[in-house]
Parts: structure tokens; sequence; C-alpha cells
């Protein structure tokens, strides 16, 4: 019996030493700093006919920075036409701050303000119709952001 548990015991280690080789590879954001937590707000909702779920996100995406993770807000779907400069900058909802005031604020705390073009395309908004904070985003620059140990939230 007391073979068995050492042949199972040395079998579990070998198992567990070799796991631990499996995954060596990593990308090169996880490489360069291991210590960097990253939180992705995708806001897909549509801020005049839904500016709670806008007003959520938003408020998370400076709850995360709040918590020390590096932001990236992506506007896509029918958000993207929050962060452009026909918006209503006055316009909010309830009593919180007016949600273009709200993405000055998260981009001068260090939130990155990425927009669609995809998106853009469909909508027939121009990179010139986007808000200085923001930018026309492309996929690098978005897919660096995304790893293993990424948050992502849908807004």
């Amino acid at each position: 019996m007391r073979q068995h548990v050492s042949i199972f015991a040395i079998c579990t280690l070998l198992l567990c030493l070799s796991g631990c080789q499996t995954n060596v590879k990593q990308d090169a954001r996880a490489s360069q700093n291991t210590d960097n937590k990253v939180a992705v707000i995708s806001l897909t909702s549509d801020p005049l006919t839904h500016p709670q779920s806008v007003n959520m996100g938003l408020t998370f995406a400076g709850f995360c920075l709040d918590e020390g993770y590096d932001v990236a807000i992506f506007f896509n779907v029918k958000g993207v036409t929050l962060p452009t400069t026909s918006f209503d900058a006055d316009y909010k909802y309830q009593e919180h701050a007016p949600l273009i005031e709200q993405l000055q604020t998260l981009k001068s705390r260090g939130a990155e303000l990425h927009v669609c073009p995809v998106c853009m395309k469909d909508l027939k908004i121009t990179a010139d119709d986007i808000m200085e904070d923001a930018f026309v985003t492309d996929k690098p620059r978005l897919f660096e952001k995304l790893g293993g140990d990424t948050m992502v939230f849908t807004y």
C-alpha cells in the first residue's frame, strides 16, 4: 500500500512539474508588466435611448481607475454616437454629470477612449466628428489591451 502511495505521489509531482512548462509562451503585454491590471469597458448602448446603461459603464470605468486598472473604453455599435462633437454636451442621466463631462474626466484620469471605425462607417460618422479626447481605434491598438487577465464589461 505504501508503495502505491509513493508512486502516486511521484506521478502527481511529475504531472505538476510538467504542467508548469506547458504554458511558457506569454503575450508581449503580459511579459512586460505583470502588475498591469486592465479593464475594457465596451459601450454598445445608444446614449440617448439607454442613458442608464451608458452612465453605468462610465461610472464603472471610474471605479476601475480607482482600483488601479488601466482602462480602455471601446465605443462600438450605437455607442459610437457618444464621443462625437455633435453629441449634446449638457445631456446627462438623472443627477449624474453630463456624459461628455464624464468622458473628459475619465480621459484626464488616464482612460483611453477607443472608437470603432466599422461602427462609425455604418452610422456615417467620420473621424472629423470624433471629439478631441477620443480616437478612432484600430485592431492592433485595441487588441493590445486584451489578454488572459483583462476584465471586459459591456454596457
